[in-house]
Parts: C-alpha cells; structure tokens; sequence
C-alpha cells in the first residue's frame, strides 16, 4: 500500500512540475481555463494526480480553482506587478550588500557560467536561468527566507518577463546589466553593485509596466 501511495505521490509531484513549467514559461498564459481531462490526456495520466497538482500550483499562487468552473492560471494586475518589483528594490540590494563580503570564488565563477549559459539559452529556459543567478548572487548573504520569499517573487514575475526579454534589446540589455553587477561583485564594490542593481531591477519593472 505504502508503495502505491509513494507512486501516486510521484506522479502529482510530475504533473505539478510540468505544470508550472508551462504557467511560467508562458504557454499557459493568464486567465486561461485548464482542462482536467484535456490535461491527464496529454500527460497520460488519470485525472487524480492533475486535481492534486492543480491543488499545489493553487497554494503557490499560480492557479485559481473556484467550484463548478474548474481552474484557470491566475491573473494578476499592473498593479501587483508593479508591488513586486517594489519587494525586490526592498530586499535584493540589501541582499546582495551582504552578500558580497561573503562570496567565495566558486559562487563568482558559478554565476559566471550561469551568464553564460543564458546567452544561448531558449526563451522558455530564461526565467529559470535569470532566478538561478540571482540565487547565486544573494545566496551568500544567509537569508534563506528571504530568498524564499523572492523566489516566489521571481517565479510570479517570470510569467511577465517574457515580455521584456522578447524586446529587441531586452534580452541584450539584462545579460550587459548582468555581466557589470557580477563584475562589482567580483571587485568587491558593494556601492556600484547595489546601485546597479537597482537599476537593472527598475529598467525591468519600467518595462513590463510599458508591455503590459
């Protein structure tokens, strides 16, 4: 029995996995219906693991499920949008200020593969890559829950930052702005890495807000 549970658990995690994958990668894009049948048909599951996968992305915010509708990927408004990056400028410079005393050169040269890494990278692998950098980058400074909380952040945002990055030079700029602030880091200049920073989180934020 223990085994079959295990099983059944296993897949509700796989389901929940792909899942996000699609909500955060914007092939699901906000305010659309998710089809229990539809979806365990795809994923060649029965309709159990997809109502407890459902039920996860529920808690973390990604989906909506409202009795006798079904579910559907949570909207979210300019305005909320607009509330976490406000969260970010609170928390990220301060973060990364604590940080950089602390790096070692593996964590320098970790992100220094990242930011290569997201020179090819696919559109879709991109908001992934971007919050593994920044993890990287804050990781040192011994807040694991703040960076709980930022990750949330990050993932929710992530939905949004297809928008920039699909920009002309979005994407160009982020990776530029990237390189500088790991640069700051790598000499030690909290300052110049802080103001950075910011400025790379608000020319972020100032372009979602002008897509959205």
């Amino acid at each position: 029995m223990a085994t079959g549970l295990l099983d059944k658990t296993t897949i509700s995690i796989q389901v929940a996995q792909e899942l996000r994958r699609r909500i955060l990668g914007g092939h699901y894009p906000q305010g659309v219906k998710l089809q229990q049948e539809q979806i365990a048909a795809e994923l060649g599951v029965s309709r159990s693991p997809v109502r407890e996968a459902l039920g996860q992305l529920e808690a973390e915010g990604l989906v909506v499920l409202t009795p006798q509708k079904g579910a559907q990927v949570s909207p979210i408004s300019r305005a909320e949008i607009a509330e976490l990056f406000e969260l970010r400028l609170l928390v990220e410079p301060h973060l990364i200020a604590l940080a950089i005393p602390e790096m070692t050169e593996a964590d320098l040269n970790k992100a220094t593969s990242i930011i290569s890494e997201m020179a090819d990278i696919s559109l879709d692998g991109w908001g992934d890559a971007n919050w593994r950098l920044h993890e990287v980058l804050y990781a040192p400074a011994g807040r694991p829950g703040m960076l709980k909380l930022l990750r949330r952040t990050h993932e929710t945002i992530g939905r949004y930052i297809r928008m920039q990055v699909m920009a002309t030079n979005g994407r160009a700029d982020a990776h530029r702005e990237h390189k500088l602030i790991l640069d700051a880091c790598r000499k030690r200049d909290v300052a110049k890495a802080v103001g950075l920073l910011r400025k790379h989180i608000e020319d972020a934020g100032r372009m979602l807000h002008a897509e959205g």
